[in-house]
């Protein structure tokens, strides 16, 4: 199969450093782009850095034979990659962190109550109750989908790995399962 860089990928699969770097170089324009998407959730460099590391690695793991362009295989890769990153980083945020207009205090400082008092205690267990039965009433295959992206945190690309599918069935799952859950839920809890 003929495609774009073919002897660029096969000399750097087989170790050229130089090769490696050209392809690096060629493909720029695809970094820069998925860079330019998340430098507002990390440091532009990092992002570049961790794109570089995801092209070779994407040289590493390409197999011609599949059938697949190269660029559409780093494209995915770099693009995906680059995305799971990120949205590992939204999650972690520290207690002890400043937080809010610049007045120096943390997270744990917002914190005004430590306790919980009973209406809060009875709230809670509704809340809880509701979203129980509401995850009841999904097809087992949502309820599995929606257990293991929220409670699990398993990744979309993970659980369509494990069932067999495409990436865009599972997301298309999700999406139609949450639709079904804020139907069942609207209006039952109020502000």
């Amino acid at each position: 199969m003929e495609y774009l860089y073919k002897d660029l990928v096969e000399r750097a699969k087989g170790g050229c450093n130089k090769s490696m770097e050209d392809l690096i170089e060629k493909l720029q324009p695809l970094i820069y782009s998925v860079v330019g998407r998340y430098r507002d959730r990390r440091e532009a460099e990092d992002l570049y850095q961790d794109a570089c590391v995801l092209v070779i690695e994407a040289v590493r793991d390409y197999e011609e034979e599949k059938g697949v362009p190269f660029l559409g295989f780093a494209k995915s890769r770099v693009y995906f990659g680059i995305h799971n990153m990120v949205r590992k980083d939204v999650f972690t945020l520290s207690l002890d962190q400043p937080y809010g207009d610049g007045d120096g205090k943390s997270l744990l400082d917002q914190l005004v109550d430590e306790s919980e008092g009973m209406d809060d205690y009875l709230i809670r267990k509704e809340v809880s109750r509701l979203i129980r039965s509401a995850l009841e009433n999904l097809t087992p295959k949502q309820r599995d989908v929606i257990e293991g992206y929220y409670f699990e945190e398993k990744l979309l690309k993970d659980m369509a790995l494990d069932r067999g599918v495409h990436y865009k069935a599972v997301l298309k799952l999700k999406g139609k399962a949450m639709e079904k859950l804020r139907k069942e839920m609207e209006g039952s809890i109020q502000p």
